[in-house]
């Protein structure tokens, strides 16, 4: 794919980066060759080689450099602790970690979890006697590339709500995804996209990055989300579209409005959840469509929006590479508008992950019967439009009955003043579970235990109303930006939670 866009526009940006730094098209594909060139000795196709490099040119130019040799890409995330960074590198059989001195600086651990293995260096200033890729001589080339079955990375699932496991996927995966995200979002030459998300999950390489080399569209790649700043880029960098997860739009909506809300150039939002009623609302204040897609690390877009189906607060149709089931606890499929355990059966080859790596155990409950249960709970509609429930796990079993935590959430974050929430399941003294709900509010923001209290008793059922109430400064988030749901629970009820039980009559 990028041989024929280089021979096609090798002039063309591809990518830019803060401080200016820019990637062309032909740049990349002769900083890829480099790469490969240097590496063919170390890692011949099928070789896992781990990586953890700061956003920019150069991990760039490693990402296709590998794919060119059929190496498969382990990508960690900048921040990786040691026990996860260990865990992920014995899973995968990973041999060799390219890395850059100022990340070693930064997280000692990673040096700690690699053991023995042999590091390389990107960059010009090699530590602690490590050797630097750039000085490694070239080797010959591959006679022939990766086969769309053959593995291309191990991709790290996003453990919101337990252990994070190893995707992997092949390459046709990553092609399929790319080009189902361009005909949803219709990309053309004239787009510029931006990305905000890190560089070791597939949102920016599959539903951004791989767009962008293929419709001709310029990608601006920013390290992370800033709400004070999201506008002012998009206007100095031109952007035409984004990718959002999870609470972005909120956070976006729920700032002061100004002058300037429409002065830009955006005009569609890729990504999801995108609740109705926020989804209306951004459209009708910033002029943007937010069209959600259902979509997950193992296998990419399920079911997407385009402008001309968008039906908010859903996912969209189910895409023509898929079928999809709704079942209930037996496995038994549902009729359509009922609520269920998301199932999913590829109908081509070679577009899902092949399996979790070094965990055939994890792989084999994955799959029943050619379907993937997604552990995510959803409805399907009788037009085939796929709506998003919550994770399967996020339910609280409490006095008898079930209490879906989106459902909680979604209530919670419609009232004034609350940024983003998560409920969770916690120990009840009467067995089965009592419901927390954790939230972030706005400055100045009167909403406290009590206020929430009484809102959900006007909002839910008596039985979803939560008993514990604890508010945050921030809310523990995975690189993605999705609650880390597993550390609230860890954390439990604490002494800065509010108990109903336990507060004075009216409070």
């Amino acid at each position: 794919m990028l041989g024929v866009r280089a021979e096609a526009d090798p002039d063309a940006e591809l990518v830019r980066f803060p401080s200016g730094r820019r990637l062309g098209v032909g740049q990349l594909a002769d900083g890829a060759r480099s790469v490969a060139a240097r590496l063919a000795r170390l890692a011949p196709a099928g070789t896992r080689v781990a990586t953890c490099l700061p956003p920019g040119p150069e991990a760039v130019e490693v990402i296709f450099g590998l794919a060119l040799l059929g190496a498969v890409e382990v990508p960690l995330a900048l921040d990786v602790t040691q026990p996860a960074a260990a865990a992920l590198l014995t899973a995968s059989g990973a041999g060799l970690v390219i890395t850059a001195a100022g990340v070693l600086a930064a997280n000692p651990g990673l040096a700690a979890a690699a053991g023995g293995r042999t590091m390389l260096l990107t960059g010009a200033a090699p530590a602690a006697g490590r050797p630097l890729l750039a000085e490694l001589a070239p080797g010959p080339l591959p006679a022939r590339g990766p086969r769309p079955g053959d593995p291309l990375a191990i991709m790290s699932t996003s453990g919101t709500t337990g252990r994070s496991k190893g995707a992997v996927l092949p390459h046709f995966a990553a092609l399929r995804h790319a080009r189902r995200v361009r005909a949803t979002m219709g990309y053309g030459a004239g787009d510029v996209l931006l990305n905000v998300f890190p560089w070791n999950h597939i949102n920016v390489r599959h539903a951004a990055l791989l767009p962008a080399l293929l419709s001709g569209a310029r990608l601006v790649a920013r390290p992370r989300f800033s709400a004070s700043g999201f506008w002012d880029t998009c206007r100095a960098e031109g952007v035409t579209a984004f990718n959002f997860m999870g609470a972005m739009l909120a956070i976006l909506d729920r700032r002061p409005p100004g002058p300037d809300d429409t002065s830009h150039a955006v005009r569609l939002a890729y990504g999801g959840p995108a609740p109705r009623d926020l989804a209306l609302r951004f459209r009708e204040r910033f002029g943007v469509t937010p069209l959600e897609a259902y979509a997950c690390t193992e296998l990419g877009d399920v079911a997407a929006s385009t402008i001309g189906t968008w039906r908010p607060g859903t996912a969209g149709r189910v895409v023509p590479e898929y079928d999809v089931a709704i079942l209930d606890e037996l496995g038994r499929a549902l009729p359509p508008g009922e609520t269920g355990q998301i199932a999913v059966r590829p109908r081509w080859r070679d577009i899902t992950f092949a399996g979790y790596a070094g965990d055939p155990e994890a792989t084999a409950a994955a799959w029943r019967d050619g379907w993937f249960g997604t552990g995510d709970r959803g409805v399907l509609d009788a037009d085939g439009y796929l709506s998003f429930a919550g994770r399967r796990a996020d339910v609280v079993r409490r006095r008898g009955e079930n209490i879906a935590t989106w459902d909680v959430e979604e209530a919670v974050r419609a009232m004034p003043g609350v940024l983003d929430v998560a409920a969770l399941g916690v120990a009840s003294e009467l067995t089965e579970q009592e419901l927390l709900v954790v939230l972030e509010r706005a400055p100045g923001s009167r909403a406290d235990g009590p206020a929430v209290h009484a809102w959900c008793r006007d909002k839910l059922p008596r039985h979803a109303v939560p008993r514990y109430v604890r508010v945050v400064n921030d809310l523990p988030r995975t690189p993605n930006g999705k609650v880390r749901k597993a550390a609230l629970a860890q954390a439990g009820v604490d002494r800065f939670t509010w108990d109903a039980k336990a507060a004075p009559p009216g409070r």
